[in-house]
Formats: C-alpha cells, structure tokens, sequence
C-alpha cells in the first residue's frame, strides 16, 4: 500500500460517542488517501466494536492499559502515524465537508510547506455554555493572518518569528489550538531531535510556538477549514463554567518539572509558584519547555513582569467580582509581591470592588472588556451561523455541505 497522504490523529478517552461524529466527519470526505489513528488512553468504553464496524478508511488502534498524559497520549497518536500530513483532530472536534481535497490542493499549490495553518469555526453543543444555551456555530477569526489575503498565501518567516516570540510575552495573536495546524511530517520528524514534538501539559501551545519558530514554510488559509467543538466533556465546558480546577484535574494532571525549568533562576522559580490561574501557569510552562528546547540556537525572552500581572489580574477579580476567591486569600498573597505588584494589586481590587456595586452592567461583558485592557488577545470578528436546531457536531457539518 501507498503511504497515506494524510494521517487523521484521534487521542481518546471514554468519549466514544464524541470520537463517532469526528470519525464520520473524516469518512463523509470525497476525496483523499488517508488513515484514521486512534490512540485509546485506557478507556473503559467499547470502542474496539465501533472501530471493527468500519471498513471504508485505515484505522489503527492504538491502546494502553493504564492511563497517560493527554500529551503523552498525543505523541503516541503522532508516533503511530504515517502519513505526508497530520492532522491533530480533537475527540469533540471535526472536519469540514471537503477539508481533504481543499488541503491537498493547498499543499500541491504552495509545493508541499512545513505546515498549513488554517481559520476554524467553533460549534458549542446544547447546553455547554451558560451565556449560550442553544449553542452555535461561529466562524471565528482570531489572527491578523487571517485579513492579509482573501487566498491561502505564504506567511513571511519574519513575522512568524515575531508572533512566536510575542507569545512568549503572553500575547495571543495567533491560535494556539492544535486544529489549526496541518502539519508535514517531515518537518515534525526534523524538529523533535530524539524529544517528543508534543510537549509540556499545553502540547498544542509547545506545538505552535515551535513551528512558528522553526519553519521554514507556512501557508496561511484565511478561511475556517476545521469545526472546533466544546462539548460538556470538553476543557472548554469546564472553563467557562468557572469550574477550571475540576477540568484541570481531568486532563492536565501530569507534573511539572519545577526546577528543571526554572534552570536556576528564582525569578523563574517564584514565577512558577505564583498563585493564579491554571490556564495562565500552563501558558508560562510551554514557553519555559520551548525556551529550554531552543537554548542552544535562539535567545528568547519570557516576559515574567508581564505574567505576574496578568495572574494579579486573574486573582483580583475573582476576588472582588466574581467571588469565586475569597478576599482573605487574596490579601494573603498579596503579602508576597514587590513594591510595585503591590501597587497594582491594591488598585485592581479597588478598581474591581467598585464594578461589583455598579448593577446596571452585564457581568459577563464586563469582565470581557476589562481583560481587554490587558492587550492579551487579539480581538477576534466572530460570525455567529443560524444552523437551526441542532444536536451534535455532525448537524453542523450537514449545514456546511449544503449552505458554505
């Protein structure tokens, strides 16, 4: 058998019935040499039935008896693999209708890049969101890739670079979500030297700050090519219903080499320890694994300042609006910052104190526009899709087919 030009990476684990709508999303396309890997993280749902059921597309199984890191999961999924191109699909997520053929043509146009790096649309199942109940269907245009061509074109290596390290100084001006990303093997193959390509408990973040700084060829698709879905069993669910310590707890349990990272430095070590939340310490953690991987080829910076004041940021307001921290936590970790961390959490609570007594505002926009002052992402134009009811992923797909 020929090599497969694609390799569709499926990590799982007990989400079966998610995993059924990613896999149909992969079989409903028209076009394209390709293979199915499923990487079972020790799952106690039957999902060797459902794979024997299907006949149309390679499928390889891959499954361990105990469970693994999700990002462990993941480079068991990329190890198994054999195509020219991966493509890390989520459990929850999907394709879209013709995603093989349209990135086969991207990649024989542009004669084969590193990597493709594409729009999503976003789709939240019922009842997943609190402020969105019915769920939706967006495009979602989160970079300002995205507005310099009305067609796939060719990133310059210089700007990439500078939107990899401007990650590094916690500015999301690119998506971090490994869905974005239709990776060459061989470029993979060439950038993990003996280590893991994945890496650290954010393996998408590691991922894509890795291949804005090393590759040599990325072809930007200014036109959502993947669905990104957020289901109750994904982190997502977790995060925006304020539950982010019972989601880390289901995917993100692995440890994290403190000292290791810190290399010596007490400035690393406190940023590390510093209270917060989990998202943001995850964030630093991949910058710290890329800063360690590129030590002996480029000097990057990691704007710990800047970190500290986004996780005071974070602590401040739900302490003092949202009161899902208590203010006597708070004001004890207040004790251990600097002079002028200090200054800036006093004035934040009083700031924050002051929003909570002004009940004509809708909460949720408030916190939104508030953490917009922070500069951390770039604002997004997102294009909500009336898909009529809908239930799963795959009705969303349906609506694609007939309606982009």
């Amino acid at each position: 058998m020929s090599r497969p030009s694609f390799s569709i990476l499926l990590p799982s684990r007990n989400r079966l019935e998610l995993l059924k709508h990613a896999i149909d999303s992969v079989l409903a396309q028209n076009e394209g040499n390709l293979e199915i890997i499923i990487s079972d993280n020790a799952s106690s749902e039957d999902y060797i039935g459902y794979i024997r059921t299907i006949t149309s597309v390679p499928i390889r199984y891959i499954r361990g008896d105990a469970p693994i890191s999700v990002t462990d999961n993941w480079n068991r999924a990329l190890k198994a693999a054999t195509g020219d191109y991966i493509v890390m699909l989520g459990d929850d997520d999907a394709l879209t209708p013709g995603f093989i053929q349209k990135m086969s043509d991207i990649i024989e146009d542009h004669t084969h890049p590193d990597v493709v790096y594409c729009m999503a649309y976003h789709y939240a199942y019922p009842d997943v969101l609190p402020d969105q109940a019915a769920g939706y269907l967006c495009t979602v245009n989160n970079s300002s890739l995205f507005d310099e061509s009305p067609a796939a074109y060719l990133l310059d290596m210089h700007k990439a670079r500078q939107l990899a390290k401007q990650a590094l100084r916690f500015r999301h001006l690119i998506s971090f979500n490994a869905q974005h990303f239709i990776w060459r093997r061989e470029f993979i193959e060439r950038n993990r030297s003996g280590s893991a390509f994945f890496q650290s408990p954010y393996p998408d973040f590691f991922a894509s700050f890795l291949t804005f700084l090393a590759a040599e060829k990325i072809v930007v698709t200014p036109t959502p090519e993947i669905i990104i879905g957020i289901s109750k069993h994904s982190f997502g669910f977790f995060h925006a219903n304020d539950k982010e310590e019972e989601g880390f707890r289901e995917f993100f349990g692995e440890s994290v080499p403190e000292t290791a990272l810190a290399a010596e430095s007490d400035e690393i070590l406190r940023a590390l320890r510093h209270p917060g939340t989990g998202h943001y310490r995850n964030w630093l953690i991949a910058a710290l694994y890329i800063k360690r991987y590129f030590a002996d080829s480029i000097d990057l910076h990691i704007d710990l300042r800047r970190y500290r004041r986004i996780q005071i940021f974070e602590l401040a307001q739900s302490s003092a609006y949202k009161k899902t921290l208590s203010r006597h936590f708070f004001r004890q970790n207040m004790k251990n910052f600097d002079t002028r961390d200090l200054r800036y959490a006093e004035r934040l609570l009083w700031a924050f104190a002051m929003l909570d007594r002004v009940k004509t505002l809708p909460r949720p926009m408030v916190v939104y526009g508030v953490r917009e002052l922070l500069n951390i992402h770039h604002p997004p134009k997102i294009y909500q899709h009336d898909i009529g009811n809908h239930e799963n992923i795959m009705d969303a797909f349906h609506w694609l087919e007939k309606n982009r």
